[in-house]
């Protein structure tokens, strides 16, 4: 028997499909920022590496420990970005 769909699942395929795809564009501007944070020495520990006052200029109410957490937390193993990169092929049929 055919699936009938209703107004509301198609609502829900089109805002999931909208999502995914703006998913995968933030996804493709955090891969190239993680790259010129890694390029450009920016990690804790690294030559040009983030101090609090610096942070603090553009983005007042952090430090350079919850940048470098943040990074982490997107590019370290198990993180955001390798598991995008590991089911983009999924994420990508879901383009309309």
């Amino acid at each position: 028997m055919a699936q009938v769909f209703t107004a509301k699942q198609q609502n829900f395929l089109s805002r999931f499909s909208t999502a995914v795809v703006n998913l995968l564009a933030a996804n493709d501007a955090l891969v190239a920022l993680m790259t010129e944070y890694q390029d450009d020495l920016y990690a804790s520990g690294q030559t040009n590496a983030f101090t609090d006052a610096v942070v603090q200029t553009a983005l007042p109410a952090a430090t350079a420990a919850l940048v470098f957490s943040a990074a982490g937390g997107l590019s370290n193993t198990g993180a955001i970005l390798p598991t995008i990169a590991t089911n983009r092929q999924s994420l990508e049929m879901m383009r309309p």
